[in-house]
């Protein structure tokens, strides 16, 4: 073998191992209005095609139940949906959809207001609530996952509100059948868990001016089926006195120093508690068993048509360097200094066959100032879980960065480590910005570069 073939056999080798991570873009929040209708359609094919033209491999997009099943129980309009299926198999850009049980409008970013269906009763037993009896009315708190309160068709049976994420989803493979699968255009299927569509706690809450950063949050299990089932778990544990609610010294939504709490400090009555271990213990895995009822329903539902199963993850990073990680504890992730949460997360995924999405791929610790952040380190050690635990992992980034050079750089730092690629990178978001001056040119380039990474 001459030099010249060696030459280039180890550049085709060199090709050939070069990871390829797919790459696509959040369409808009309100891609469908709020009277169901398809958001300036020529507008959207004209950015898909863009989208195509510079390498993307796809969009995501919410498929919001309270505009789909809005007028009245298991009756569905999933026309605007169809039409931007057909663009995108037009066209030839793949899928994610994302079934969204949340309501739209009171989270970063949120540019538009979507309510849940106007059928669902906003009985405030029915939706978590804090300490001081304010129930957030963006998601189904999980206490209700199993009672049945809601109505069916001909409301002659009640349904549990897992019921009714089973029956959407139900639906969508009906009306969707012949796009579901790798080979067709809807390839991943994100199930949403909580508020933003994350399986988490609505513990930072922005609507009112509850919450501002890096603020710790609140606990959320004020509600009459979570003080129920806390009830019960105290009794069980033979500490009846544990049953009550949360912890009463753990501050409110904007105290911006943990080590001013004593329930997150050192002391006798903190989280490393008799106490403190229970609460958190029952309140984390009432999550996680909240993630597992609804993701086993929806791994039945999909069975057979070869589609991604995903949920995701909230990117809590503020106060990660200290040893109680307060905000991921008022989110319902019991990740401490003591405690590896998303090991217990990845585990639940892994028994769903789920992918491990996160978010804040784009952050560095640098640029968080005075909140003990640490986005860096809590995505290495969530990428960690979920590939310990043998599932796939993917990203996003949290916040805009059309311009951001050194944001971009950092995703691909995160997304290739020690000879591993992650699964998937969904940008954030579509938007007429993108294609503005440089930003369209760095974000092509970036395609290529996670392409041939």
């Amino acid at each position: 073998m001459n030099t010249a073939t060696i030459t280039i056999f180890t550049l085709l080798m060199v090709y050939t191992m070069a990871a390829y991570i797919p790459v696509f873009v959040m369409m808009p929040l309100s891609t469908v209005d709020n009277q169901g209708r398809l958001n300036n359609r020529e507008q959207i094919e004209g950015w898909l095609w863009q989208l195509k033209n510079g390498g993307t491999d796809g969009i995501m997009v919410d498929v919001w139940w309270g505009l789909v099943e809005r007028e009245a129980p298991m009756s569905y309009d999933w026309t605007p949906y169809r039409q931007l299926t057909d663009i995108c198999k037009k066209i030839g850009l793949k899928m994610q959809v994302v079934m969204a049980f949340h309501k739209c409008g009171t989270n970063v970013g949120d540019e538009c207001f979507i309510e849940l269906p106007k059928w669902i009763e906003r009985n405030p037993d029915y939706f978590y609530t804090d300490k001081s009896g304010y129930a957030d009315h963006e998601y189904l708190s999980l206490g209700v996952d199993e009672e049945r309160l809601f109505p069916s068709k001909d409301n002659s049976v009640k349904r549990t509100a897992v019921d009714m994420y089973a029956d959407f989803m139900k639906a969508f493979t009906v009306a969707f059948e012949q796009d579901l699968g790798e080979k067709n255009t809807i390839v991943t299927v994100e199930v949403g868990l909580g508020p933003a569509g994350e399986m988490r706690y609505p513990s930072y809450q922005l609507q009112d001016g509850k919450w501002s950063f890096p603020g710790v949050g609140e606990f959320q299990c004020y509600d009459k089926y979570m003080l129920q089932k806390l009830g019960a778990a105290a009794h069980k544990a033979n500490k009846p006195e544990f049953g009550h609610g949360g912890p009463s010294n753990a501050g409110n939504y904007k105290d911006s120093n943990p080590y001013n709490l004593p329930f997150f400090n050192e002391g006798s009555d903190n989280w490393k508690s008799e106490y403190g271990r229970f609460f958190l213990t029952w309140y984390t895995n009432e999550l996680i068993q909240h993630g597992d009822r609804i993701l086993s329903r929806s791994q039945q539902v999909f069975k057979g048509f070869n589609v991604k199963i995903a949920a995701k993850i909230s990117g809590i990073h503020w106060w990660y360097f200290t040893p109680s990680h307060a905000a991921e504890l008022t989110a319902g992730y019991y990740n401490t200094w003591e405690h590896n949460g998303y090991l217990d997360i990845a585990e639940m995924f892994k028994k769903n066959d789920v992918e491990f999405q996160f978010t804040c791929l784009e952050m560095l610790d640098r640029d968080q100032h005075d909140s003990g952040s640490g986005p860096q380190e809590l995505v290495g050690q969530t990428r960690s879980a979920a590939w310990e635990k043998g599932i796939k992992y993917s990203g996003e980034n949290a916040l805009p960065m059309y311009y951001n050079q050194g944001a971009y750089d950092q995703i691909i730092a995160q997304s290739y480590v020690n000879g591993r690629a992650i699964d998937g990178f969904t940008f954030l978001r579509l938007s007429g910005d993108l294609f503005n001056g440089n930003a369209w040119s760095m974000f092509c380039n970036f395609v290529y570069r996670m392409h041939n990474l």
